[in-house]
């Protein structure tokens, strides 16, 4: 496990929130860090990718690279405590492992992800992705299904992400490059996209995907059918034959009211609830192994209200993770 930490910078130890009060414990006091630190009993892993190259390289409005350090600022004011019946979080064993070393290119920043998640993944640990733009998708996946027959997919999105990387890869692109990725582990029937939008996307991306075999549930298929059986049905589909699930939470699927800290946004989309709830339930579900959560870019957030959603999405898979 100690070679993980060549691809890492350390998290700043100034985000780790703390009223040094006993009584009143925050996540900046249970999260471990450093490498001296870390324990075999961890099986929570938080990793963020402060890039924004790929979301550049699509044309769009760059500072996402800014978003995995305003999430924790968020996430470590948060409490273990959750009310109710459900068991709270202080018996977690979580690690922040710092942020990936950004490369030359999108291309080698990528690779060192890849074998992050990967060196992670096999040894049990679950990791937390925080973004940076949709880009780094692709090599969460790699990294994820390495020595893997299968794995399933759910992408949380506005967007199907699913553009030709011509002529190089970027935040839109991640989603083909998994189908299209040499003896992928990801079976197309095994692709569920949620909360994808009219307006927002190509038909003809739409077309290509469905014709291969993956399911998207757009914006109004929620609206139509509630977000608690969307997220069954797509469940459902993505871990059907496979042991091993991967969620991505792209922010920008909720609306510019909830959320307009991110690169792309719209003034329709999910409620700040439902996201909340997509969170719990990839947390509560045993087949989920990773997730990651991106497209947060605090140059266009309001008094913090993205950051503090996507932190909250964190303490809400943390919470369904801890009653497994």
């Amino acid at each position: 496990m100690s070679t993980v930490f060549t691809y890492l910078e350390p998290p700043d130890e100034k985000l780790f929130f703390s009223r040094k009060d006993a009584s009143d414990p925050r996540m900046g006091d249970q999260v471990l860090r450093g490498e001296k630190n870390f324990t075999d009993e961890v099986t929570i892993g938080i990793v963020g990718v402060p890039t924004d190259e790929g979301v550049k390289r699509n044309g769009g409005r760059v500072g996402a690279k800014e978003g995995p350090d305003a999430i924790r600022t968020e996430f470590y004011k948060r409490t273990p405590f959750v009310l109710g019946k459900e068991k709270s979080l202080s018996s977690l064993q979580m690690f922040d492992f710092g942020d990936i070393k950004i490369g030359k290119s999108l291309e080698e920043t990528h690779g060192r992800l890849s074998e992050t998640v990967q060196t992670l993944a096999a040894a049990g640990i679950i990791p937390i992705v925080l973004g940076g733009g949709h880009d780094l998708a692709y090599p969460n996946f790699t990294g994820f299904s390495a020595g893997k027959k299968n794995v399933g997919v759910i992408n949380i999105d506005t967007h199907l992400d699913f553009r030709k990387p011509i002529p190089k890869r970027n935040s839109c692109t991640s989603f083909r490059q998994m189908l299209d990725h040499p003896a992928s582990a990801l079976n197309a029937m095994n692709l569920v996209e949620i909360g994808i939008q009219s307006f927002a996307n190509a038909e003809a991306h739409y077309s290509e995907l469905v014709e291969r075999g993956a399911t998207v549930f757009s914006l109004r298929d929620v609206r139509t059918e509630g977000i608690t059986k969307t997220l069954d049905l797509a469940y459902e589909l993505a871990t059907a034959s496979v042991d091993s699930l991967y969620v991505s939470f792209d922010l920008d699927v909720v609306h510019s009211a909830d959320a307009p800290g991110v690169s792309a946004s719209l003034p329709t989309g999910f409620t700040a609830e439902e996201f909340l709830t997509a969170a719990l339930f990839a947390g509560k579900r045993r087949k989920t192994k990773l997730i990651d959560i991106v497209e947060l870019n605090p140059k266009y957030d309001i008094d913090s209200k993205t950051a503090k959603l996507a932190a909250l999405a964190m303490m809400y898979f943390l919470t369904g993770f801890a009653n497994r």
